[in-house]
């Protein structure tokens, strides 16, 4: 199994852990998912990762700044664009040493907007059981992917 599959699967284990039993709020879930990804970038073999994970966490760092910390409310989309907007160039400053592109960061983007702007609508995406099951379906794809790397 590829390290960058654990090390998700892990992840998905330790957040399933931090809101359902610790009480950690679901405001962390972009910055906890982020710091998932990072981890598996660093310490599993896909630094590919990184771009995701920086973006997660600017922008899930933003979050927690609006909902829990000193940022105005009524400023939150700025705050969130900032937020991944900063992971988008600590992607593109980084991007030589780790493999990672502002594609990689953009996918983040493109599917933590989308997941937050339906949110509104499908309430069980504003629910942590539904992101632990992402993170895990992410560590059974990686560890399918560092399959197929090992047959080539």
């Amino acid at each position: 199994m590829p390290r960058s599959a654990l090390v998700l699967a892990v992840g998905a284990g330790l957040y399933a852990l931090a809101l359902g039993a610790l009480d950690v709020t679901f405001n962390a879930t972009p910055l906890l998912i982020g710091v998932v990804a990072l981890a598996a970038a660093v310490l599993g073999d896909r630094p590919q990762l990184t771009g995701t994970g920086l973006v997660l966490v600017g922008w899930g760092a933003a979050v927690l700044g609006v909902r829990e910390g000193p940022l105005p409310v009524d400023r939150s989309a700025a705050a969130f664009l900032l937020g991944a907007g900063l992971g988008l160039v600590a992607t593109r400053v980084l991007s030589r040493l780790t493999r990672s592109d502002l594609g990689d960061g953009a996918y983040a983007v493109l599917s933590g907007g989308l997941s937050f702007y339906l949110a509104y609508d499908v309430a069980e995406l504003g629910r942590w059981p539904v992101w632990a099951a992402v993170l895990l379906m992410w560590a059974v794809l990686e560890a399918a992917r560092g399959g197929r790397r090992n047959r080539r």
